[in-house]
């Protein structure tokens, strides 16, 4: 039987409601490390210079937890570091609350059938069956973290956002009418979410010591120039510059908490091919 979303945990997401044992149970770690990292982010945005807040967690806030979660337990860096970095790319978590907390734009009125407040799901984030946690190249954000310190934010470089908001658009369209050239549009639209993506690759800043410090300029696609060898090597930029790099896909990272969050399944797809292997399953 699929899971279905739990109607009191949406309203908890949505309305800052949630505790720490669910804040655990969202990012699917004991209640210990998540107070850890609840208490290191408050410490980040604090040392950043945001206003205090409650220890209750509205959306981008649960969204900023599962970044510094998956930076800690993919990248590898320290709870403060992690916390630090995910307080300090408040551009980031905005991002994906676009796509998480997906709301049409555009569109003329009778297009949109959302009741006031609510949130449309075009790339099917959080149906009941999309239960396997795998990555959607069209629309998925990294962070990389380049030598454990130099912060980078890569994202597709068409606007996954407008690209959602057609998906939405066609399959209003298609309810209202269903035509063979609305089919096509939307199939087409689908197959995209698969295809490789071309990427932006920004460095939004460098962490040390507990501390997140932001780029000259965050908003700039190139990143400084760094001399590799003799003069005659043309210089490479600091996104190709390092000894080791980690990536995290934050966007798999906060819909995967979400998804925890509302009550629905989150199901590592290498970790059902090994139990169907063992159970001698093809």
């Amino acid at each position: 039987m699929m899971a279905k979303v739990d109607a009191c945990r949406e309203i908890a997401w949505h309305e800052k409601m949630k505790t720490d044992l669910g804040i655990a149970d969202a990012l699917e770690c004991d209640v210990a490390m998540a107070r850890e990292i609840v208490d290191a982010l408050f410490r980040a945005r604090s040392t950043a210079g945001f206003a205090p807040v409650e220890r209750c967690h509205g959306t981008e806030a649960g969204i900023r937890l599962a970044i510094a979660h998956a930076l800690h337990k993919v990248a590898g860096l320290g709870l403060t570091d992690a916390a630090a970095v995910s307080a300090g790319s408040r551009q980031v978590s905005a991002s994906l609350t676009k796509l998480l907390e997906f709301r049409p734009r555009g569109l003329r009125p009778g297009e949109d059938d959302l009741p006031d407040g609510g949130c449309a799901d075009p790339l099917m984030l959080f149906a009941a069956h999309a239960a396997e946690a795998i990555p959607i190249a069209a629309a998925d954000e990294y962070l990389d973290v380049a030598d454990g310190r130099r912060v980078y934010w890569r994202k597709p470089r068409r606007d996954a956002h407008a690209l959602a908001c057609e998906l939405h658009r066609l399959s209003c369209a298609s309810r209202r009418e269903d035509t063979p050239a609305l089919q096509e549009g939307y199939l087409e639209l689908l197959a995209r979410l698969r295809e490789p993506e071309d990427h932006v690759c920004e460095w939004i800043g460098t962490v040390a010591d507990g501390r997140f410090h932001p780029a000259p300029d965050r908003f700039s696609e190139r990143s400084p120039g760094m001399r590799q060898g003799p003069s005659d090597i043309p210089l490479r930029s600091f996104a190709e510059s390092y000894a080791a790099k980690v990536s995290v896909n934050v966007s798999l990272a906060a819909r995967a908490m979400k998804r925890r969050a509302l009550g629905l399944a989150v199901v590592d797809p290498l970790k059902m091919s090994a139990i169907r292997k063992g159970k001698g399953q093809p």
